[in-house]
C-alpha cells in the first residue's frame, strides 16, 4: 500500500488504522494535537489514551467526551478525512448531527486544512480502544445546536490582519485557533457562548478561574516571550509561579 498524505477533501471511507502515512505528516499531527490539547478532553481518568468517556461539566449538563481512536465501531476509524474537517470546521459529525460547542469548533473551524489533515494522519495511527461513550445528560437537545450556531458560530480561517506582522498573525491562528485559548480565558454569556467583546478577559472552567490574557492581566510583571515559553513547556515560571487545575494539562 502507498504511502497516504491525507487529503480532507478526499471524502472516502477510510479503512481504519493504518500505519502507511508518512511519518512526517504523523508527526506534525502529534505536535498539532498536542497544542490542541487533544489527550486532555479525551482521555478519562485512568483510561486509554484518546477513548474519550471523560466527563466535561457545563451550565446544561455534562457531555462525555468521544473515543477519537481509530477503531471502526467507538471510534473515529470509519470517519474519511473530509469527515473529520467537517466535525473541525462545521461542528457536525460523520452522521449530519450537531456536535455540541463543548467540542470547540467555534476555534477549530478557523485552523487549515493541511493542519486537520495532519491531526487526522496523527489519530488514524494511534492504537484502536473499543470503548463505547457514555450517553450524554444534557438539557439541550442537538437540533437546538443548529439556533446556537446560527447566533454565534462564524465558521471559517481568520482573515490575516495587515496591521500586524507575519509572527503575530501566526500567534493569532493558534491562539484563537486550535489552543483555543478563548475556551477557558474568555467569559460565556447565558447561553454559553464566548462574549466577543471580552476576548481573553478571564473565564471560569471546571470551578478554577482563568486569568485574563489580554492587557487586563492580573500579572504582577509583564511577560517576556522566553518565560511564556518555559512556562507552556514546564508549567512553572519563578516569575509567574506553576500551572494548576485546567491549565495544569495544557503546560
Amino acid at each position: 500500500m502507498g504511502r497516504h498524505t491525507s487529503s480532507a477533501s478526499a471524502g472516502s471511507p477510510h479503512p481504519g488504522p493504518d500505519a502507511s502515512y508518512d511519518q512526517t505528516l504523523v508527526a506534525k499531527g502529534a505536535w498539532l494535537a498536542a497544542i490542541g490539547n487533544c489527550n486532555t478532553c479525551h482521555t478519562a481518568s485512568n483510561g486509554r489514551t484518546f477513548a474519550g468517556g471523560r466527563p466535561l461539566s457545563t451550565p446544561f449538563g455534562t457531555i462525555y467526551a468521544t473515543n477519537i481512536t481509530p477503531d471502526r465501531e467507538t471510534g473515529i476509524g470509519s470517519w474519511s478525512p473530509s469527515d473529520f474537517l467537517r466535525a473541525m470546521h462545521q461542528g457536525v459529525d460523520r452522521d449530519g448531527r450537531n456536535l455540541y460547542p463543548a467540542f470547540p469548533y467555534d476555534h477549530f473551524t478557523h485552523v487549515a486544512n493541511e493542519d486537520v489533515n495532519a491531526i487526522y494522519a496523527f489519530l488514524m495511527t494511534r492504537d484502536p480502544v473499543r470503548a463505547k461513550t457514555p450517553a450524554n445528560r444534557i438539557l439541550v437537545p442537538r437540533p437546538a445546536i443548529s439556533v446556537w450556531k446560527a447566533l454565534y458560530f462564524k465558521p471559517g480561517p481568520l482573515a490575516p490582519d495587515a496591521a500586524h506582522d507575519a509572527s503575530w498573525n501566526r500567534g493569532r491562528y493558534l491562539v484563537d485557533g486550535l489552543a483555543h485559548c478563548g475556551g477557558c480565558h474568555t467569559p460565556r454569556n447565558a447561553l454559553g457562548a464566548e462574549k466577543e467583546r471580552e476576548d481573553l478577559a478571564g473565564g471560569t472552567v471546571e470551578g478554577w478561574r482563568a486569568p485574563a490574557l489580554n492587557e487586563a492581566s492580573p500579572a504582577p510583571s509583564l511577560w517576556t516571550a522566553e518565560q511564556l515559553v518555559v512556562y507552556l513547556r514546564t508549567g512553572f515560571d519563578a516569575a509567574h509561579g506553576t500551572a494548576a487545575g485546567a491549565m495544569a494539562p495544557v503546560a
